[in-house]
């Protein structure tokens, strides 16, 4: 998998219609070396990689028919992951569906995240947190990227972990290559002083992803006025903010914004 490919990839995935975060050029790219993503065209054009949770698998990029779910399990262990159809393929290719709780990605209106409504607590830590520190939210771009660069080695500093450990390299190349993949954000300023930034990027279905979101630990709140304000700039619509990888931390910190859904990700399997 590399940046050449981007050209071949897009069209693939957008003609996908898939909700689901792993359908994005960013998440294929940026995460290439993580999930070992290799390209293949045929029997149909498909991702091979390796999930969290170490299965081989095989993410489709065209419609799947029972000879291909035939032959691409044939290489992996499962077909994957799958939407709301998944289940319907299973009975009509006599196969096996399963899915993992810690992969579903949870879902927001934006409406609702621009006010946080339903999420009591994160509303007041983002009034008292513009209240107190009179933030501002600038585009990310060319000309604040740096800002974006400096939050993200301090919040590497504060979490006291290594690269491998955590999603910096990936950070740094989306940093780098956020116009090639699309993707957006905003950087937050105290005083002039970068204290957090995000990016967001097109799912397939025309919906948005966070696939970084990175604050100074000592500017916590940061994080839900940046959401809100991330959210009323996207306008109508719907934001993912990805799986919880099953780490209760996550779990707790994304149902406090009060989802409106969660989407499961199906795995197809031989019998």
């Amino acid at each position: 998998m590399s940046p050449d490919l981007l050209p071949a990839l897009r069209p693939l995935i957008a003609a996908t219609r898939s909700p689901l975060s792993e359908y994005s050029l960013a998440n294929l790219l940026l995460f290439r070396e993580r999930h070992a993503y290799r390209f293949h065209e045929t029997p149909i054009p498909h991702v091979r990689g390796i999930t969290y949770d170490g299965e081989h698998h095989a993410l489709p990029l065209a419609p799947l028919d029972a000879a291909a779910c035939a032959l691409l399990l044939g290489e992996a262990d499962c077909i994957g992951p799958l939407g709301d159809e998944a289940p319907g393929l299973a009975d009509a290719f006599g196969l096996r569906c399963d899915w993992r709780d810690a992969d579903s990605d949870y879902v927001y209106d934006t409406d609702r995240m621009a006010v946080l409504a339903g999420a009591k607590a994160k509303r007041a830590q983002a009034r008292a947190f513009e209240r107190e520190q009179r933030p501002q939210a600038r585009r990310l771009d060319a000309s604040t990227v740096t800002l974006a660069e400096a939050v993200l080695e301090g919040w590497r500093g504060d979490v006291g972990r290594s690269d491998d450990d955590t999603d910096c390299h990936e950070c740094r190349e989306a940093l780098r290559l956020r116009d090639v993949l699309g993707l957006e954000g905003l950087v937050v300023t105290i005083s002039g002083d970068p204290v957090a930034f995000l990016l967001s990027g097109p799912a397939a279905d025309g919906s948005r992803i966070v696939h970084f979101a990175k604050g100074r630990r000592a500017f916590s709140a940061a994080y839900p006025w940046m959401f809100a304000r991330h959210a009323a700039a996207i306008g109508r619509g719907r934001i993912n903010f990805e799986q919880d990888l099953g780490r209760p931390g996550f779990a707790q910190a994304k149902r406090a914004f009060a989802p409106v859904a969660r989407l499961r990700k199906y795995r197809l399997r031989a019998k």
